[in-house]
């Protein structure tokens, strides 16, 4: 075995040069993985819903409309439905001339119990589970 001038001659197999830049490059892909992780569980992990209490005494044939939900009484008790047209997700509005909800993107009409009626959007409106409490009604969006 015959060693070239100058060279150093190492007894592990790996230098400590080496070493230091493969350690420092595991952390560094380490931390990455970890931070795509994060970021994945928080995107791909289900929220719980959101809870809104709704305070108002509700009347039949009145509907109540919020930034993310009409509701209304019925005879089978309330009902509230979703604003979002399920088209292409435009605020839905109340028409009370014809009494229909109607998405203004697209002109998707929809009944008062939330059905489908003409236009685009194809599918009924969202309903929204409502429970019946003591300080009102609260009503469940999707998260």
């Amino acid at each position: 075995f015959v060693e070239a001038p100058g060279a150093t001659h190492y007894t592990g197999l790996v230098s400590p040069r080496n070493r230091r830049s493969f350690l420092k490059l595991s952390g560094l892909v380490l931390l990455g993985l970890g931070g795509i992780g994060l970021f994945s569980a928080v995107k791909i992990l289900p929220r719980p819903p959101r809870k809104v209490l709704v305070k108002e005494k509700l009347k039949e044939g009145v509907i109540l409309v919020r930034p993310e939900f009409f509701l209304r009484l019925t005879e089978e008790g309330p009902l509230a439905l979703s604003r979002r047209c399920p088209h292409l997700g435009c605020p839905v509005t109340y028409a009370p001339d014809k009494e229909e909800f109607v998405c203004p993107c697209h002109q998707s009409r929809f009944s008062l119990e939330g059905r489908y009626l003409a236009g685009p959007a194809k599918k009924d409106l969202a309903r929204l589970p409502v429970k019946k409490t003591e300080g009102g009604l609260i009503v469940e969006l999707p998260a």
